[in-house]
């Protein structure tokens, strides 16, 4: 939060500063992760069958790597949103992000807060925002992924099990 702070503080209150200053600090999460899920999928047994078997480099990316990394990259980035939009209004609040008349949630906070005794709902509003983003974030991230292992979960029981028994002729 501190960088994002200086960067804000260097390029000046406004959006593109506040975006950059999350952007600066926000990507090193999820760039490791991908990393370390690529190198995860790389290893596995059908990649390296794939490449003994001579299929190209852009092959198995586009088969067997980025099908196996997005589903866990695209939550995560999901997951993190709720975070980066409560950066960029902590920014906003502190004075670094948009500036008036533009509307952000964070400056919303920062403008309500001498009326919050006599009008809550100011405050309440952008927060409700913020609270109502996170429970989405969630929400949204548990569909992602796991419904196509349902889906071949489903597919693998409709098949005829083997047969235990061998027929004589």
């Amino acid at each position: 939060m501190i960088a994002g702070l200086l960067v804000a503080a260097a390029l000046g209150p406004s959006t593109t500063g506040a975006a950059v200053a999350v952007a600066a600090t926000a990507w090193a999460p999820l760039a490791a992760h991908t990393a370390a899920l690529v190198q995860d999928e790389r290893g596995s047994g059908h990649v390296q069958a794939s490449r003994v078997l001579g299929a190209s480099p852009t092959r198995i990316l586009r088969t067997h790597v980025l099908p196996g990394v997005l589903p866990a990259v695209t939550r995560h980035a999901v997951l993190r949103l709720p975070g980066i939009a409560l950066a960029i209004a902590s920014l906003g609040f502190v004075g670094l992000g948009a500036q008036p008349p533009t509307p952000e949630w964070g400056l919303l906070l920062a403008e309500a807060m001498p009326y919050v005794e006599r009008a809550p709902w100011a405050a309440l509003a952008p927060a409700t925002a913020l609270a109502l983003l996170g429970a989405f974030a969630v929400t949204t991230a548990t569909t992602i992924g796991p419904r196509q292992r349902r889906t071949a979960a489903r597919q693998s029981t409709r098949q005829a099990p083997p047969a235990d028994t061998c027929t004589a002729v």
